[in-house]
């Protein structure tokens, strides 16, 4: 019996696929690939798998983690390559490793993340004015916003503590599309998703981003506690 954690990226080819649909997918891939996936017990028994992070629709990534409890010895490489062999295109797995017993949840292992944004501005802004902008919002001690809590229920929360930086790529910058660069911290295993922080810029400093489909979400990295 073996732990086996795995790094994959999504391209554009299945940016819309929703998160359980992934998860269906990879479930299908274990099968494919001979995977001896340990499964719960009870009325309803379901594949001991998990994801560090839901992907929402529309999201692209470089960097997500997940894992699965296996039944056999497999190698790492092994793994790779048997499951790249059935996985479609758009979904890759890039390392894996076996996890010693006693390693903490990947959801509870989170530390913080890097998005890339790109998303039209209402109105053409010079990079010196949205720069200046960004400035504006982060100096704010406190931003409120208001999120559910664990029970569903709708509470006011600071969340400037969820950010760390959010600055401007100037060479992929434009006075009509802005390149957004976020570093975003995993407070008790919570944070806020980067379009909601364009919304609240949008409402705290001035309006400049247009918050709609076409706004194209790129998670960089996805960094673990301890690496």
């Amino acid at each position: 019996m073996i732990k086996m954690q795995y790094q994959f990226k999504r391209t554009n080819e299945l940016r819309f696929l929703s998160h359980l649909d992934q998860q269906r997918l990879f479930q299908r891939a274990f099968r494919r690939s001979d995977m001896q996936v340990d499964y719960s017990l009870g009325f309803n028994p379901h594949p001991k798998m998990a994801f560090a992070l839901a992907m929402s629709v529309g999201l692209t990534s470089d960097c997500e983690y997940g894992d699965v409890v296996l039944t056999d010895d497999v190698s790492c490489d092994a793994f790779i390559n048997r499951m790249n062999a059935v996985l479609p295109k758009g979904l890759e797995i890039l390392s894996a490793r076996i996890l010693e017993e006693g390693q903490p949840s990947l959801s509870a292992s989170l530390s913080k993340s890097h998005y890339q944004l790109k998303v039209n501005l209402t109105n053409p802004v010079s990079h010196d004015d949205l720069s200046k902008a960004l400035k504006t919002y982060l100096d704010y001690p406190t931003i409120l916003m208001q999120k559910r809590n664990k029970k569903g229920k709708l509470i006011e929360k600071n969340i400037r503590p969820f950010m760390e930086s959010i600055v401007i790529n100037p060479e992929e910058t434009t006075d009509e599309l802005a390149t957004i660069e976020m570093f975003l911290n995993y407070i008790e295993q919570q944070c806020v998703k980067p379009e909601l922080i364009l919304t609240s810029i949008n409402e705290q400093v001035r309006e400049l981003f247009i918050i709609d489909p076409t706004i194209q979400i790129h998670r960089k990295s996805l960094i673990l506690v301890g690496d």
